[in-house]
């Protein structure tokens, strides 16, 4: 690990990551749980941010190449989205520095901050934001993909139809189905 990289713990065997910048001192600035009422930005010691479990380290490799060979890695509907909501928010930033320097100041210039928002402003966003200059959340991506993909809103659709075609016996798919089988 070294200063300005997006860390981040499984918790729960998996099922949600914790995420924070490392500052190469032994500190990580992240978005606390401390008080679940107001989480804010803090620094933390690694080992507290850790809580017992290990600590990774997101890759940014695809991303920075992707910078270095067209110049912007800035493009696409998602990106479009969450540069504006980070716009509504006031989290602006104009230079595409990805410099560990860089990265650790953003961080820094949230500490205190206590806008935590389990959808817009969770602490992946944070940390992404401080590495990237754009806030992003896998895990939120991934929640609103598994909400929002056809197959099972298509199946949720078809058991809303099959629901109301045997629970509503006034309906007229049941009235023909029942008067179907009378004359059977």
């Amino acid at each position: 690990m070294a200063r300005g990289d997006h860390i981040f713990v499984r918790r729960w065997s998996g099922v949600y990551s914790h995420h924070g910048i490392d500052c190469g001192d032994g500190t990580v600035i992240h978005y606390s749980g401390e008080d679940w009422e107001r989480p804010t930005v803090r620094a933390s010691e690694r080992e507290e941010f850790a809580g017992g479990d290990e600590v990774e380290i997101r890759s940014y490799d695809a991303l920075e190449r992707s910078a270095a060979e067209s110049g912007t890695w800035l493009r696409g509907a998602s990106t479009r989205f969450h540069r504006a909501t980070d716009e509504l928010r006031g989290l602006k930033v104009d230079a595409q520095d990805l410099s560990a320097d860089a990265v650790v100041a953003r961080a820094e210039s949230r500490l205190g901050e206590g806008e935590f928002d389990f959808v817009f402003s969770n602490c992946e966003h944070f940390a992404s934001w401080c590495k990237t200059g754009l806030s992003s959340s896998r895990q939120i991506d991934a929640l609103w993909r598994a909400l929002l993909d056809p197959a099972p809103l298509a199946l949720m659709r078809a058991g809303s139809m099959m629901t109301r075609l045997f629970d509503d016996s006034s309906s007229s798919y049941w009235r023909r189905f029942l008067a179907s089988q009378d004359d059977a």
